[in-house]
């Protein structure tokens, strides 16, 4: 039954992902459209739908998909804001480093295998979902 348990916390953090990425590209998309409107601009638009992206994915990853291993790393008589800061900061540096394992992941898929686009960021989807579920699983809510 455990083992079940942690498929479904994996299902939870892919809707996750999936919902997070649709935050990103709305942002990005309304950002480009509205008010970052010169091409040299996209850049921060990206920057900031990452952002926001990150944001989001930490309250929803938090507050459902590792709620339990959330209370239990914040619990205890000291240090709850910065128990709380600590697991947050972990979780951006989990994502940076995903998002890292995302681009060389597509970069390898592109330069090894001929293959169209599509599949590349399936591949790289599929390599940082993996290396965010287990780096936040078991180092950043952990105690």
């Amino acid at each position: 039954m455990k083992n079940q348990g942690g498929i479904i916390q994996f299902v939870k953090f892919a809707v996750v992902g999936v919902s997070n990425t649709a935050v990103d590209w709305i942002v990005y998309y309304l950002l480009v459209n509205f008010v970052f409107l010169e091409v040299s601009q996209k850049p921060i638009a990206k920057l900031v739908s990452f952002i926001v992206a990150v944001i989001n994915s930490f309250v929803w990853n938090t507050i459902w998909t590792f709620k339990e291993e959330y209370n239990k790393t914040i619990s205890g008589k000291t240090g709850g804001v910065k128990k709380r800061g600590i697991v947050f900061i972990r979780f951006v540096v989990v994502s940076l480093i995903g998002w890292g394992v995302n681009y060389i992941a597509f970069r390898l898929t592109l330069a090894k295998i001929p293959t169209p686009d599509i599949i590349a960021l399936i591949v790289a989807s599929g390599a940082a979902i993996i290396w965010n579920f287990f780096a936040n699983k078991f180092w950043t809510y952990k105690k």
